[in-house]
Order: structure tokens, then sequence, then C-alpha cells
């Protein structure tokens, strides 16, 4: 006797795919990645060997009762039975290594909640259950057509899980497949796909229809995909506590898993009540209880004799507009099913046989042993479908570039600054800094003996200003002594540092950059160049060894464009010496880092970006983004990841998280409480 059972995974956290490991192993494709490893669970589980009526169900469960990051719960259910203990068991191991180990766990964590089941909601509190059923046109004469689903394969249902986020009562959002196998006895479908296919031939020999064409391709297709392959009957189902909000989720939806066409929701939505349609209801309910698949909720159009109309009966176009402009008859005289000529009718395979003399000849037999194909024969045609119909609708939320809300999504590492200092201060050195974390916790590093000069580029707030004081205590740490020259001129950002007693000169009006910039080429460049000559050495390293007294230098310019706003001919000089520095800078211990709010054409010219060899951008527009780094990836990251930047640079292209830095402030902030106290003990 033949046993069931049932596995419940829950999906207990979801990966952020911008974290380094995606990025770096798929860069852009990490979302196909994503598609496709969750084809291959529907792909594995086709192929399972000694399971019956294998069942798989996706589960939306929406509870606005719970915290912020518990409202929206995503279940995974797989019932099947077995003959024997044996192969349930076999089963259950194979199923469950697939969520453990398979491709899907490197995306999603799932848990196994076989000893858990009370974690898994009970359904009383529905009242109305919602279906999306495929499309279906009914014509009174005895036409009817199925539409298939056209699948939008990159559905990434967070559009769903918004809407569900917004609902104020529970929901629960089920989308149920259960496999049908291909070596399944499909004659009656295949021979009334066959009259259907030869009576839609004859119409069009006789009347030209648009309709007509949609139909024979609809149902040519049906023959080609449905008659030899594995398919799956599917319930798509909304179960709610008030009917208001069941066509708002479903049709959002659809509007996601399909290709946009001319369908409106009526042709895709059933909409059931306990207190209006009780049978029919609790058939749906128990169905979702048990894991089973529904046909309880059906269109109208089923209603009466209609299912029991042979596909064969004359259809009289003047009394359907669908079937032609009515002017004419096709058929002149009643329809007798005992006078019935089989012409055209399907081979054992599902293939049109010709009509014609050649059809006249087949086996007698043979085509006796076709029976009359009625309209109810191709009923199941509307619950079912292939792989690659479905695909749309059996999705698992995938991350995008921000949370799926009421969901737990693994965050960025947020350590804080003196978190990182007391374990990587090692890194730091009088050649290289620490950017920040990347996605899985590691230091990112930079140098300043390899690339000299930094872009770097962020919108207000997103954390360009407090990244420029964290390289700043970085390049004083290693020695306190070294100069740095600010072009700050919002002429607040900087200002502390005047009260540290550390070498560093703030220049905050635009008209007086000149002065500051003839400064630097004067005091630091040729002052370098002449030592080097003096001594007989070609870089800031072999100057050093000679006992001369002499660090590296740092010029930030903080907002580029207020430069480029003032005077052109400024900003030409800049870009100027800029590019001598680039030249040379890597030998004198030059270094500056350019930096801007508004990466524009104007303010980010090609000598800079070609110059700087190292971007740093934050959140910046994905023009702004493409402009600096060929690629829009920077302009996705969210307005909440204040801190994150994507580095292209020494260590590579990835995404980094740089930390906040707390700053002395007057007496409310003490030095002594700060990582700057570490200058002072140098």
């Amino acid at each position: 006797m033949a046993q069931t059972f049932s596995l419940y995974f829950q999906a207990i956290e979801l990966q952020n795919l911008n974290f380094s490991r995606f990025t770096k192993r798929y860069g852009t494709q990490a979302h196909k990645v994503v598609i496709d490893s969750q084809r291959d669970l529907l792909l594995h589980l086709i192929g399972l060997s000694n399971v019956n009526n294998f069942t798989l169900s996706i589960r939306y469960f929406h509870n606005p009762e719970e915290s912020s990051e518990q409202q929206l719960k995503l279940y995974i259910i797989a019932n099947y039975s077995a003959n024997d203990s044996y192969d349930l068991q076999q089963a259950r191991d194979e199923i469950a290594s697939f969520f453990e180990v398979g491709s899907l766990s490197a995306f999603y964590k799932f848990e196994l909640l076989q000893k858990e089941l009370s974690r898994i909601p009970e359904l009383k509190w529905v009242n109305h259950i919602g279906e999306v059923i495929k499309p279906e046109k009914f014509n009174l004469q005895g036409y009817y057509l199925p539409y298939l689903f056209e699948a939008n394969k990159d559905n990434n249902m967070l559009a769903v899980c918004d809407v569900l986020h917004r609902l104020k009562e529970k929901f629960l959002l089920e989308i149920t497949l259960q496999v049908c196998q291909s070596s399944e006895d499909r004659e009656t479908l295949v021979n009334a796909l066959g009259q259907m296919v030869a009576q839609i031939q004859l119409l069009k020999s006789k009347s030209k229809n648009a309709f007509l064409d949609t139909a024979l391709k609809t149902y040519t297709q049906y023959q080609e995909s449905y008659v030899n392959r594995n398919l799956f009957k599917y319930n798509i189902k909304a179960l709610a506590v008030t009917r208001n909000n069941i066509r708002t989720v479903l049709m959002t939806l659809v509007q996601s898993a399909t290709k946009s066409n001319s369908y409106g929701e009526q042709d895709y939505i059933e909409i059931v009540s306990r207190d209006r349609d009780e049978q029919k209801f609790l058939e749906s309910l128990s169905a979702t209880e048990n894991i089973e698949i529904s046909t309880a909720v059906e269109r109208n159009g089923w209603k009466g004799d209609f299912g029991e109309k042979y596909i064969r009966e004359p259809i009289q176009p003047k009394l359907s507009n669908e079937l032609g402009d009515g002017s004419t008859n096709i058929y002149s005289s009643p329809f007798n099913p005992a006078n019935f000529s089989h012409t055209a009718l399907p081979s054992s395979g599902g293939a049109i046989i010709q009509t014609g003399n050649s059809a006249i000849t087949q086996s007698t037999n043979a085509l006796k042993k076709l029976p009359l194909a009625q309209i109810k024969d191709l009923k199941p045609l509307h619950r079912l479908a292939t792989l690659e119909e479905i695909s749309g609708f059996f999705r698992l939320v995938i991350p995008g570039d921000t949370p799926v809300p009421g969901m737990a999504t693994t965050g960025l590492h947020k350590s804080t600054v003196e978190e990182i200092f007391n374990s990587y201060s090692h890194l730091i050195t009088k050649d290289e800094y620490i950017v920040g974390l990347d996605d899985d916790g590691n230091p990112v590093t930079s140098s300043w003996s390899e690339i000299p000069h930094r872009l770097v580029a962020g919108v207000s707030g997103a954390g360009k200003s407090n990244f420029l004081k964290w390289i700043i205590f970085q390049f004083l740490y290693v020695n306190p002594k070294r100069r740095i020259y600010i072009a700050d001129f919002g002429g607040v950002d900087f200002q502390w540092l005047n009260h540290m007693g550390v070498n560093v000169e703030i220049e905050t009006t635009p008209e007086n950059c000149p002065n500051l910039v003839e400064k630097i080429h004067r005091e630091e460049y040729e002052r370098r160049l002449q030592l080097m000559q003096e001594y007989g050495v070609s870089n800031l390293k072999e100057l050093q060894d000679e006992g001369v007294e002499i660090d590296r230098t740092l010029w930030i310019i903080d907002e580029a464009a207020d430069i480029a706003d003032v005077s052109s001919k400024l900003r030409d000089t800049i870009e100027k010496r800029l590019k001598e520095y680039a030249r040379k800078g890597r030998k004198y211990g030059i270094h500056v880092i350019y930096c801007t709010q508004r990466p524009t054409t104007e303010v980010i010219t090609k000598q800079v970006t070609d110059q700087c060899e190292e971007k740093v951008v934050f959140r910046v527009s994905p023009d702004a983004s493409y402009r600096i780094l060929e690629d829009a990836i920077a302009g996705d990251i969210p307005k909440d990841a204040i801190g994150r930047a994507y580095l292209n640079g020494s260590a590579g292209q990835m995404f980094v998280n740089t930390p906040f830095i707390k700053m002395p402030s007057g007496s409310k902030v003490k030095l002594s409480d700060t990582l700057w106290a570490n200058l002072l003990a140098n």
C-alpha cells in the first residue's frame, strides 16, 4: 500500500547577491544563475524514481502581527507517495540533500521543519480563495480555446513581495505543482487535440479569420509540447481574510510572471468564498492543507452541457464574431455523429493525417479505435503547464539591490572602525591603508606606491566625507608629521584637524585655490625634484634611505564641482598639475584624491579619470556610475547602505563597506574617546 510523506522547508535567510563572493564568481549574471538553480530544482524532482504524485508547493505567508523582518515567511513543501518505506526514505534523503547542499542552497538558507510543524500557519482565518487559471475562451456553438502561459523568465517576485508587505491582514500566496510524467496515458487528450486542429484547419479553408489563426497556432503548440513531455498540474492561489486584496496580489503576480499581453484580470482570476461557494471553497482549502492539487474552482463556461459537445459539431460562424464575419455558413446540413466522416484524424503519435485519398486508404479498423472527441476532453489543458510555461510563477523571491520587505537578508558587514583597527592595524603601513571590508568581512587594502591618485564620488550622505576622514586618519597614523593639503569649500568638514597639531593646510574658498595649487607645486613637487637631483636618486624611498626626513604628501580636493563652477581656467590648471603628478607622483610621493558629489562630464573629465587610476564610487546615479566606472553598478547601491562603495583599484573590482569613524566634537565627544587618540600615542 502506498505511503504518503511531506517535507517542510523554510527559507530562513536570503543571500545578498551584491556580496563579493557572488559578484566575483558570477559578475552581473548572479540573477540568471539563481533562476537557473530554481529551474534545476524542478528538473531534479521530475527525475525522482519510485515516487508517485510528487507535489511541490511554494508558500508566501504574510503576517503583519510579526516583527518587521519576520512578517513574510517563505516555505517550500514537498509531498509524495511511495510503495514502501525504503523508497519513501530514499526520496526524502534525496530531496533534503538538494535543499541543503544543492545549487539552490548557495542563495537560500533552508531549514527542515519536520519537528517544528507548528511554525506552518494554520488556515482557519481564510474566508476567500482566489486562483490564477489560464485564460480560456468559450464559444456557445462549441468552440473552446485555453491560452498558454507566456512566462517572464526574469521574474524576481519583488513586486509581489512589496504588495504583500503593505497588507494589513494575513495572506497566503500559494504556487503548487504536481508532476505528470510523460509516460502517463494521454490518448484521450491527444485524440481531442488532433480533432480540434483538423476542425480549425477545415474552418480556415472556408473562412479567413485572425482568431482562427491564433487558435490553430495555439493548438499546434499544445500538440508539439504536451504530447510526449513531462507536464505539471498547477494551482496558483491567494488565500485571504477579506476578498478585496486578492485581485491586487494575483494580478501583480500575473504581471510579474508573464510577458505583457492583452489579457485582463478577468481572463486569469476566479474567486470563491466560504459564505457563497462553500463546497468549492472547502475543497480548495483542503487541497492547500494537504498539499494537493484542486480543480474545484473553474470558470462559468464549463457550466451546463458545454463540455459534452463534440469537437466536430458544426459551428455556425454567423452566430459568433470570433469565427468570421457571419456572412456565410460553413455547414448547411445538421450534424449527425453516425454519418461523421473521419477526415484528418490524428495518428497514434498525435500527428495529423492529411485529408484526401491517402486518408481513405488508412486502415478502417485503426480509424474506428479513435472515438469522436468532446470539448471536455480538452478541459485538462487549462490545469496543465510545461516547465517553460510555469517557470515564471514557480519562483522563490530573488533579492535585488534592496532587501526583500518583511524577510531577513544576509546583512552587510558593519564592523566598527575600532574593531577594524584593533584587528587589522598591522595592515596600515607607509605604503598601504585599509579601504574597508568586503562582503565576507575581509579587509580590503589600497597601495599608495602602486596607484598614486584616487577619484572618490558619491551623492551627499552616501559616506564620501567619512571615507576621506578614515583615509586621513590612517595617513597620519603611520607618521603624524606627514603633510596634508585640503581644498574644502564647504568650510566645516575638516576644520577639526586644525586643533590636533598636525600638518594640515585647509583652503575654504575656490578663489584662493590657485594659490594653494602653486604652493603644493612649489613646496612639494619642485622641492622633491631638487632633493632627488641633489642626492642623485630617482624616487621617494631612495631619498628616505639617504636619511632625508621627507614623507608622502596628500592633496584632497573635496568638491571638484565647486572649482569647475568658479573657473574653467582653475580646473584646467589643476588638471595640468594632476597630469604632471600622475606621471611622477608615484616617484615623488605626492598623492591626489579628487572628490565630487556631482560627477558630471564638466567635473569628471577624461583627463581626471585617466589620471586617477583608482576609483571609489559611493551611491551615485546609474549614468554617473557608468561615466566613472563604465558600469552602472554603483547606481544600484541602496540609499540606506551608507558607506558602501564600489572599488576599482589595486585590490581589484568589488563592493567594499567603509567604516564610520567618530570625530572629536567640542566637549561632547572627547579626543580620548575616539580613534584619533592613537595619533597622539605615536
